[in-house]
């Protein structure tokens, strides 16, 4: 492939990468789960006297250790159980 038939795909490329990264942030921000979301964090933060860059932390420790608790009986402070979800929490429970 020449560079005549490189450049046109690359610019091809870039745009179609700009205009999903567009759709999805358009879809975000006019989201009122993503909206709902921080407001939760942020009233988390303020009961809690905890950043969120803090709470942020303890999260992805969480996760880690969440993930070597299912990958293995001993590698992991976190016993987990492989289990299955049937359904999502939608933001609507009480």
């Amino acid at each position: 492939m020449g560079k005549v038939a490189v450049t046109p795909a690359v610019v091809g490329a870039a745009a179609v990468t700009t205009a999903v990264v567009l759709v999805v942030r358009h879809r975000m921000q006019n989201s009122g789960k993503w909206d709902k979301a921080m407001d939760i964090v942020k009233e988390f933060e303020e009961k809690c006297a905890t950043p969120v860059s803090k709470l942020r932390q303890v999260a992805d420790a969480m996760t880690v250790e969440m993930h070597a608790g299912l990958a293995s009986d001993i590698g992991s402070k976190l016993k987990m159980l492989t289990s299955y979800v049937d359904n999502h929490p939608t933001g609507d429970e009480t």
